[in-house]
């Protein structure tokens, strides 16, 4: 098939569900990867050729391309799939996230609902298992819906190895919802209690005044994390070195969805310790880690090895859910009839 990938940022650092899908698909389809509307900060130059522009700009580009199929991604690029659509008369779905329904972007779920629901050219959405009764509260039909956990080539990172790494690990876009101040807080009380703990937090700057802030901050805090940036591909051997990953999250901007970095995580073997912003969360992190509610929970539970049984179903777990080359099966289904 032809396929025409709608991405943004491609290819960002940080967008590791980007970047795998786009190379998955190219094993068996031919590929046009239109990139707009977010800043590019990337150091990869392992990635698909693509355009940088406004898609409905490349209108004449993509009707030499000739697609079959217009695919996206998050939930507010919905416009831009339609009038495509309209214009080129194929099919389109998209691939929802998490923020995109939690973040202001969806602001407008009736409206969305009644488009999706009316569109003949919308094949499917695909959502967050987390938030496929939220999406059909708001009336999306369930015809309109398929649940997919996020993915990745999860193989690149399974360790089995008991022998696994010491450090402390986190990570994550450089915005204030993810609560980067209250991480480096909570690792200095680690560092002061845990004097031997290495705590890595590994990033993309998004912004540099915040950055300058953050990086001030963990100065006045004795320095407590290592700020990294490496290459994607080079992620799941950095997640081999850790024994657990802490993600916080803020607590009054509550926008922090379902990080990619937990499933990667507990498919390497570390031991997964989340904030617990919402209950529905449970379902993401497992019984095989932790949600909790204050810094001094974080320090009991990681006075201790993480547990082998626990690491093991997490692997497990993390093997059926998460395999994109399984579940991209699942999305060519869907086009499969057209």
């Amino acid at each position: 098939m032809k396929i025409l990938l709608l991405y943004k940022g491609y290819p960002t650092l940080s967008h590791t569900y980007q970047l795998s899908e786009a190379e998955e698909l190219n094993k068996k389809h031919e590929l046009m990867i239109i990139s707009f509307d977010w800043e590019l900060n990337t150091l990869s130059e392992k990635h698909l050729p693509y355009t940088l522009s406004d898609p409905l700009k490349e209108i004449k580009n993509i009707m030499k391309f000739k697609p079959d199929i217009i695919h996206s991604h998050y939930l507010d690029s919905f416009d831009f799939c339609v009038k495509l659509s309209r214009t080129l008369k194929i099919p389109f779905t998209i691939k929802s996230h998490s923020f995109d329904i939690l973040n202001n972007d969806f602001y407008n779920p009736k409206r969305y609902s009644k488009l999706i629901n009316e569109n003949k050219y919308c094949s499917k959405i695909i959502v967050f298992p987390e938030f496929y009764e939220k999406l059909l509260s708001f009336g999306i039909k369930e015809s309109k819906l398929l649940p997919i956990y996020p993915t990745f080539h999860v193989k690149q990172f399974i360790n089995m190895d008991p022998e696994h790494g010491q450090h402390i690990m986190s990570g994550g876009a450089f915005l204030p919802k993810k609560n980067i101040k209250g991480f480096i807080t909570l690792s200095k009380k680690i560092k002061e209690r845990f004097p031997n703990k290495v705590i890595n937090y590994y990033t993309v700057m998004k912004n540099n005044d915040y950055y300058n802030e953050i990086m001030k901050f963990n100065d006045l805090n004795n320095r407590p994390v290592n700020f990294l940036t490496v290459e994607h591909e080079d992620m799941p051997s950095e997640y081999k070195k850790h024994q657990w990953l802490i993600y916080t999250a803020c607590p009054e901007n509550k926008k922090v969805g379902n990080p990619l970095m937990i499933a990667e995580a507990q498919a390497s073997g570390v031991g997964v310790i989340m904030y617990k912003l919402r209950e529905t969360l449970d379902d993401y992190v497992t019984e095989n880690g932790y949600l909790y509610d204050d810094d001094e929970e974080v320090l009991e539970i990681i006075s201790r090895d993480f547990d082998s049984d626990k690491r093991n179903k997490a692997i497990s777990i993390a093997k059926q859910r998460y395999d994109l080359e399984e579940k991209i099966k699942d999305i060519e289904n869907i086009w499969k009839p057209i």
